[in-house]
């Protein structure tokens, strides 16, 4: 199977995989915890990948987890809570996404060397 496929396939489970996790937790109205979830999850992923073999990374990383996580959703969630009037569950949501998501990352990071 050529590399093109495999990212290809990784990118749809990915993005399944971000749309199920998102409907199972996000309400209307609510706090985005879906994309929460999937952004510090995809970090920590991203994180144990990282020592992997170029081609295999890019597969994962940008074709699976590029497509997994996602930014524009943590902006367009971080906006929406705001326009409501909930600026501090949206000031939060941003921390915890950035500092979760580095943490994660790091996490993983250190797993995967432990590992090895």
């Amino acid at each position: 199977m050529t590399a093109a496929v495999l990212f290809v396939l990784a990118a749809a489970a990915g993005t399944i995989a971000r749309a199920e996790i998102n409907r199972w937790l996000n309400r209307p109205n609510g706090f985005p915890f879906g994309t929460l979830v999937v952004n510090v999850t995809g970090s920590f992923l991203l994180g144990l990948a990282a020592d992997i073999a170029p081609p295999a990374l890019t597969v994962l990383g940008v074709g699976g987890l590029g497509a997994y996580t996602t930014f524009s959703g943590l902006a367009g969630d971080a906006i929406a809570l705001a326009a409501r009037r909930r600026a501090t569950s949206a000031a939060m949501y941003v921390a915890f996404s950035c500092v979760g998501g580095i943490a994660a990352a790091a996490c993983g990071l250190a797993v995967s060397r432990s590992l090895s």
